[in-house]
């Protein structure tokens, strides 16, 4: 038994290590709070079971009634360890649960913003297709509008000539 209870503290031992990163400060350290309560009753319940108050060196009923309650002081304590750590499992559940739909929802605002960004291109690829086009429109009529004036020039410079 006491081996059984020795396995039990350092699989507690193991387990709230990594808790302690997910678990609040105020949880952690009611838990360790515990676990030192645990391991002092453990010390008190071994020093119990030695203990031999009786006639030529036998253990009394008084020796036995006392190691009992050590023992269920004990027990007692157990169930509170676990439900601080079915607490602690139920805390990890929620962060977890609360981290998924965090990333979903980064998830949606990234795809929408992508959507959003694909749109703008295409409306800007759009305007930019219709800015050259005017440019090139705006090039032509300036192209016609100097060969009109140099034709103008022409003109009144020939008959100038021929007035002359």
């Amino acid at each position: 038994m006491k081996t059984n209870l020795i396995i039990f503290l350092i699989i507690i031992s193991f387990l709230s290590v990594p808790l302690k990163a997910q678990m609040p400060m105020q949880e952690r350290m009611n838990l360790e709070n515990l676990l030192a309560e645990r391991a002092k009753n453990f010390s008190a319940y071994t020093s119990s079971i030695q203990h031999r108050s009786g006639i030529f060196g036998n253990k009394t009923k008084s020796d036995i009634k006392k190691s009992n309650e050590v023992l269920l002081a004990i027990v007692t304590l157990d169930n509170d360890i676990m439900d601080a750590l079915n607490r602690a499992l139920s805390y990890k559940t929620f962060e977890k649960t609360t981290d998924d739909y965090s990333n979903r929802d980064c998830e949606m605002q990234l795809k929408q913003s992508m959507q959003v960004t694909d749109t703008l291109m295409k409306q800007l690829n759009i305007v930019e297709k219709k800015i050259r086009h005017q440019h090139d429109s705006a090039s032509l009529y300036q192209v016609l509008f100097y060969t009109t004036l140099a034709g103008c020039i022409i003109m009144f410079i020939l008959m100038k000539r021929k007035k002359a």
